[in-house]
């Protein structure tokens, strides 16, 4: 029998944790376009402050990496590793730009006065243990999969309700920016790739040892701060 894979076995370690961190009220009302402005914006200015502990963990994580000067390095595991690093921080690059120019257009937000939540400072403070010197490539590669396939999934269920738009929400700039940003072809591709590396990078590591451990403490981590990520709000 093939070992277990052990994104297999994360998302089958917590499942209704992993419910909960991406079937979350707030969610339900963004797919619907049923959420007050309050809680669309506590979020924005929140998942912005996240973006900058997302960056140096991910410069962390690349300078952990070990890359082949081989010209046929892009076969290696090292090099696909490495590559996976430097895409998440394209990405996130972006991300923070989108999220500036979304508050500016959108909200009249200007620059200055926020204040990161014992929510936002609980991914902070993960974010730093996973990519502390003494932690491994495949601890960092997990966690990394885990805050993406959780707001893959989370989005994925925004997503459900499009039906129940009205049409005159439909241009909002949840359904025309937010929501197709984190369910895009492309993203969950991105999405996939990490959790293909993970898998690769833990083919000897066996279930139960510490390093196995630590992945399902960082998984759990993750998923007790998605969850509580998400503003709060009345459900309707």
């Amino acid at each position: 029998m093939a070992p277990r894979k052990l994104t297999d076995h994360l998302l089958a370690h917590s499942p209704d944790a992993f419910t909960s961190a991406t079937n979350h009220p707030w969610l339900r009302l963004a797919g619907t376009s049923k959420l007050p402005t309050s809680a669309l914006l506590a979020w924005l200015t929140q998942d912005r402050l996240y973006i900058f502990s997302y960056i140096p963990f991910m410069g962390n994580m690349l300078s952990k990496a070990s890359i082949p000067s081989t010209s046929f390095r892009e076969k290696t595991l090292e090099w696909r590793v490495a590559d996976c690093f430097i895409n998440a921080l394209t990405n996130v690059r972006r991300e923070l730009g989108m999220f500036e120019d979304v508050l500016r257009e959108h909200f009249d937000w200007t620059e200055g006065g926020e204040t990161a939540t014992k929510e936002t400072r609980a991914y902070q403070d993960m974010f730093a243990g996973a990519g502390a010197p003494n932690q491994s490539i495949l601890v960092g590669m997990t966690a990394l999969w885990a805050t993406e396939i959780c707001y893959l999934t989370a989005w994925k269920y925004a997503l459900s309700f499009k039906n129940q738009v009205p049409e005159d929400k439909k241009t909002h700039v949840l359904h025309t920016t937010l929501i197709p940003n984190w369910t895009c072809d492309e993203f969950e591709e991105f999405v996939v790739g990490i959790g293909e590396l993970l898998d690769e990078l833990a083919e000897n590591v066996d279930e139960g040892s510490t390093e196995w451990i630590k992945c399902e403490q960082i998984w759990d981590q993750v998923l007790w701060a998605e969850e509580n990520f998400w503003p709060k709000v009345t459900q309707e």
